[in-house]
């Protein structure tokens, strides 16, 4: 009896066993994971808040609570606009792909994220980047719906073809000018018309000078003694 119910039990072990086996082999190879709608937005908010920052310790620093927000309102202004990016990193970082170089904010292309924040300035323009994108900090168009800006101590040439709508601190900020193309046409259309025929080129005169072969030519080229800083 003892032998049948050892048997028994061996028996019942195996059959557990060789089930195991079966569902084991029946699993996939691999499992995907998919993160959840709470779990991804929230990483995507901790994104677009980086990037938001980026731009305001970058483009802003220094210029205020006003310019650091009217800078920030650029980017969203831009998210909505339909001709950039649908994302606040997108318009932050677009230009840097790979093939292109054009990019929007020039810290993105010259070297300034690898070099050390200042902390303090840093944790503000973080702060600041946060409380813009849940709202705690409201922007009320300050820039009238700009998509672009400058420095007031350059000129680009893009900018004679907007409306100019603010200027807060250092910055000048800009819209589309729906009246440019018209102003455009209106002055290639002013500029004098030239037939090729009516273009005369002056003769090409190469004039030669001979010495003769005792003769010495002593090198023109002076040097300056100093070379100033310059670009």
């Amino acid at each position: 009896m003892a032998l049948v119910a050892v048997s028994g039990v061996s028996a019942h072990e195996f059959d557990l066993y060789t089930y195991e086996l079966r569902a084991r082999a029946s699993l996939p190879d691999s499992v995907t994971v998919t993160e959840s709608p709470v779990a991804l937005a929230r990483a995507t908010r901790v994104a677009q808040t980086e990037c938001l920052a980026d731009v305001i310790y970058y483009e802003a620093r220094g210029e205020g609570i006003e310019g650091e927000k009217a800078v920030a309102e650029v980017v969203l202004q831009r998210v909505v606009d339909g001709n950039y990016p649908r994302t606040v990193c997108g318009v932050v970082y677009e230009g840097v792909q790979p093939g292109r170089q054009d990019c929007q904010f020039t810290f993105a292309c010259d070297g300034s994220l690898r070099r050390p924040k200042d902390a303090l300035a840093w944790s503000h323009a973080r702060r600041l980047a946060d409380e813009i994108v849940d709202g705690t900090v409201r922007l009320r168009g300050t820039t009238k719906h700009a998509i672009a800006y400058h420095s007031v101590d350059v000129a680009p040439f893009w900018a004679w073809t907007m409306q100019q709508t603010a200027q807060i601190g250092n910055h000048i900020f800009y819209k589309r000018d729906p009246e440019a193309q018209t102003r455009l046409a209106e002055l290639v259309g002013s500029l004098p018309q030239f037939a090729p025929s009516d273009i005369r080129l002056p003769p090409l005169v190469i004039k030669l000078e001979v010495f003769p072969r005792s003769e010495k030519v002593q090198p023109q080229v002076q040097i300056s003694r100093a070379v100033g800083d310059g670009a």
